[in-house]
């Protein structure tokens, strides 16, 4: 027997409205198990109170049993008509709080759901359900935003003008969600957040004997029918184990995530870096523990990477490396990396932290030695499993780096970025205690500006620093990277050969002072 449900985009409190349009679904072409709603179901905390009141009095009755997700995947955070049910539970009859992140029985429907918005999603809960053993996958994944890259593997023309008109396609969702999606291998998954009704066609998930899914974005509740908010679903069971599964749908597609099963290069494949060395410094315990293969497969920054370019490396330590910045904005601009996958400094174990401040001793030692100074900067925007923390270091000449403060506040100004001034020998984790979204930049005084990206009222633009630092040099333009590309020429060098010899001049200037040379 098919299960039949209703799926809804995002209420915001418009339960009136909401429960107007399911009665009338539900008589005409019913009737239905229950309705799920994702995306932000309460509003604000006034209209959400004034909206369930009616239904916790028994002024109004629910006309479908209905399951929804919270905004905020915080439990400290939750509005108190949700803390009193935090673990998932009633806030008014026939009115179901899910909770905050799991898998759940409902209608004969296995069901994964996850509430929150952005970074405080409690992932790691069903990263843990999915790989338990005998896991098979479940019916429903009812999440708030889409997928990152849920338009990969489709043809240009397969994708609508209107479809987000104004927005870059592969900046749409987070990655956190694009991996879940492959370990939980739903058979729907649902997801709201952006007002647009899009469907996607079906995809295999890379477990081929796992049934494909289907992604469904839906529209908030709304009084015209511009875009569609509310889906009806006919959901038959899932095949047993062993079973042949259904014919494929014309349209199915390859995975649109870059996750799989854990590769060969999580274990330490892959290029290496100049001579056997630096391949026996990866062959560290978080490289071999860390099963995430695809990581390694899609990041710039992990020596395991097949993409990486070891031509670029000019130094190896235990527990971090220094590369030739790609694109620099001066010759010798270059980067303190982890050898381990961690996406900013706040991740860093004491033994990394430690040598990437004997880094930048010895760098800042290095270029005053030759009457410069260095400015160090950290960006960490936080919507990407693939995100490799990268500290910046540019020496600059003393004249330009008396001016580098107020030229980033200035150019910051203009776009939204604004700093907290933090003094020398500030630690980043005391001042951030829990892991967000930031810029951080450490001027030649040792003072540090400091921009938390949740209080830019504007979309933070990424090339920021490159931008003020570019200005400050005197040439704007390089503030693209393509633009401080070594040139080729026909029958010249290739690119390796141009950015291995900036690497060695780099070496040749860092080599007495190289903490990794012992």
């Amino acid at each position: 027997m098919s299960t039949k449900i209703l799926v809804a985009g995002d209420v915001r409190g418009q339960l009136d409205q909401l429960y107007a349009r399911v009665s009338l679904v539900n008589s005409k072409h019913g009737p239905f198990k229950c309705l799920f709603c994702v995306g932000d179901f309460l509003g604000d905390a006034e209209a959400a109170e004034a909206a369930v009141a009616p239904y916790r009095s028994g002024a109004a009755t629910v006309p479908l049993k209905t399951y929804f997700l919270s905004s905020t995947g915080d439990a400290a955070s939750l509005p108190a008509l949700l803390a009193e049910v935090a673990g998932g539970g009633e806030v008014a009859p026939g009115l179901v709080f899910l909770g905050l992140a799991g898998i759940a029985q409902v209608a004969g429907l296995s069901v994964a759901y996850l509430s929150g918005e952005a970074d405080d999603m409690p992932t790691s809960d069903l990263r843990a359900l999915a790989q338990a053993p005998g896991f098979r996958g479940v019916d429903l994944l009812l999440t708030s935003p889409w997928p990152r890259g849920a338009f990969r593997q489709l043809d240009e023309g397969a994708l609508s003008a209107d479809l987000l008109p104004d927005r870059d396609l592969h900046e749409v969702g987070l990655e956190a969600l694009a991996e879940l999606a492959v370990l939980l291998r739903p058979r729907y998954h649902f997801a709201a957040t952006e007002n647009q009704f899009w469907q996607r066609p079906p995809y295999r998930h890379p477990a081929a004997t796992t049934m494909l899914c289907r992604f469904i974005a839906l529209a908030a509740v709304q009084a015209d029918k511009k875009q569609k908010w509310l889906h009806a679903l006919s959901l038959a069971p899932a095949p047993v184990e062993g079973a042949p599964l259904p014919p494929e749908p014309p349209g199915t597609t390859s995975c649109p995530y870059p996750y799989g099963k854990p590769s060969a290069s999580a274990a330490g494949g892959g290029a290496a870096a100049d001579g056997a060395e630096p391949q026996a410094k990866r062959q560290k315990k978080e490289f071999v523990k860390d099963t995430r293969g695809w990581i390694a497969d899609n990041c710039w920054f992990c020596m395991a990477s097949p993409n990486f370019e070891a031509h670029l490396v000019a130094s190896v330590a235990d527990e971090c490396y220094l590369a030739q910045a790609k694109g620099p904005l001066v010759p010798e601009h270059c980067l303190v990396i982890p050898l381990s996958h961690k996406a900013c400094s706040l991740q860093l174990n004491a033994e990394e932290a430690a040598e990437v401040d004997k880094y930048v001793a010895a760098l800042r030692k290095c270029f005053n030695d030759q009457d410069q100074e260095v400015v160090f900067f950290e960006r960490y925007v936080g919507n990407s499993q693939f995100e490799h923390m990268h500290l910046h270091a540019l020496p600059l000449p003393r004249e330009a780096a008396a001016r580098a403060r107020s030229v980033l506040e200035q150019h910051g100004a203009r776009v939204g970025v604004r700093f907290e001034v933090r003094p020398k020998g500030t630690v980043l984790s005391t001042v951030l205690p829990n892991v967000e979204p930031f810029l951080r930049i450490e001027l030649p005084t040792g003072e540090q500006l400091l921009h938390r990206m949740s209080t830019n009222p504007r979309k933070h633009p990424l090339q920021y620093a490159r931008e003020a630092f570019a200005t400050l040099l005197g040439n704007p333009r390089r503030a693209d990277w393509k633009v401080c590309m070594p040139v080729t020429r026909p029958g010249g060098p290739p690119l390796v050969e141009l950015e291995g010899e900036v690497t060695e001049a780099l070496k040749a200037v860092f080599g007495a002072y190289d903490p990794g040379a012992s």
